[in-house]
């Protein structure tokens, strides 16, 4: 009787261990319920009518205007006013920020989301500028028609002039046309806060920084 209890007992034994392999196997060899991942629209939100104003240091055009001026679907349009006007288009996932289409000296209270609209525009040039990319952990790399980028810092308390920032995420951007390296700084639900450019020259090593410094929105003062 005790040899067919202990028969009973490895046979139940080795089922569930072979229960346990095949969850695993069916799971790839990993957490069957992996923890979900950071929804990055929220790192540029769809704030029409408002514009943020930036405050420079290191060149003339370092201060500048950012209004995010439409937004339809997974589409927002923002320009940045300083030395030239430049409009950009930004497609928005869960998994990435992408610039897709660039225009400078643009001046007109003009929608570009719809491709018809940004057909033959002599001044606009389509493109593929990721500004953010997941999963939002240090080390994560990616590269774009003009920048190898990186994530090197995530959930870091940020200082500007208009106040203190938590939850930000700074991306360091290499450019692959010239020797310079800028940093990105990007709060959730406001966007860009910060941005520093470093650049190398014959005369030296330059610094441009730009620091959110107000905010303001269509009607207010």
């Amino acid at each position: 009787m005790r040899r067919y209890w202990r028969a009973g007992l490895l046979g139940l034994i080795l089922l569930l261990s072979a229960l346990v392999l095949l969850r695993l196997c069916l799971a790839g060899g990993e957490d069957p319920d992996p923890a979900p991942q950071e929804d990055l629209r929220a790192y540029l939100p769809p704030l029409v009518g408002t514009t943020f104003h930036f405050q420079g240091s290191g060149m003339e055009y370092a201060s500048f205007r950012r209004r995010i001026t439409f937004a339809s679907g997974d589409l927002l349009q923002m320009e940045d006013l300083s030395g030239t006007n430049l409009a950009q288009v930004v497609e928005r996932s869960p998994q990435e920020l992408a610039v897709i289409y660039a225009e400078e000296e643009f001046y007109a209270e003009q929608s570009l989301l719809g491709k018809e609209a940004r057909q033959g525009r002599e001044l606009g040039r389509s493109l593929k500028l990721i500004l953010l990319k997941g999963p939002l952990e240090i080390g994560n790399t990616w590269s774009d028609d003009q920048f190898q980028r990186e994530i090197v810092a995530v959930k870091q308390v940020v200082e500007v002039p208009l106040g203190t920032f938590y939850d930000v995420v700074v991306v360091k951007s290499r450019s692959r046309a010239a020797d310079s390296v800028h940093y990105e700084y990007y709060a959730k639900n406001v966007g860009l806060i910060k941005r520093e450019f470093v650049l190398q020259l014959e005369g030296g090593t330059y610094q441009i920084v730009s620091s959110l410094e107000a905010v303001s929105s269509v009607g207010s003062q």
